[in-house]
């Protein structure tokens, strides 16, 4: 990223209305990007999403947390013989189904991207 950053020589200029600038401004601030950032997205053809909220990290490392409690009081059960292989990947899979949903509501797409 570093390269095609020194590579941007050439310089875009555009006149907005008021209103399209008050627009423009509201949805980079939304998205948590600089202007020039923003608008770079957008002309590539970039899906742009709002910036997750500030507590969304706290939310991962919690949901980990207790994935990783839980992994282990199901692997201790299945030693001991009570619970079964196919309980431990349901609910191992249950985890990292929410961990994909957030990641996947709050990760920027791509153009072409599904």
């Amino acid at each position: 990223m570093a390269a095609e950053k020194d590579n941007r020589s050439h310089m875009i200029l555009f006149r907005v209305s008021p209103k399209e600038y008050e627009a423009i401004n509201e949805n980079k601030e939304k998205a948590g990007l600089r202007l020039s950032e923003y608008a770079r997205r957008m002309l590539m053809g970039d899906t742009i999403v709002e910036a997750p909220p500030a507590d969304m990290n706290i939310l991962i490392r919690e949901i980990k947390r207790v994935g990783s409690n839980l992994n282990q009081v199901l692997k201790k059960l299945n030693v001991l013989g009570i619970a079964h292989p196919l309980e431990l990947e349901r609910c191992a899979e249950d985890i990292r189904e929410v961990l994909n949903l957030i990641y996947d509501t709050y990760r920027p797409k791509k153009k072409g991207d599904k």
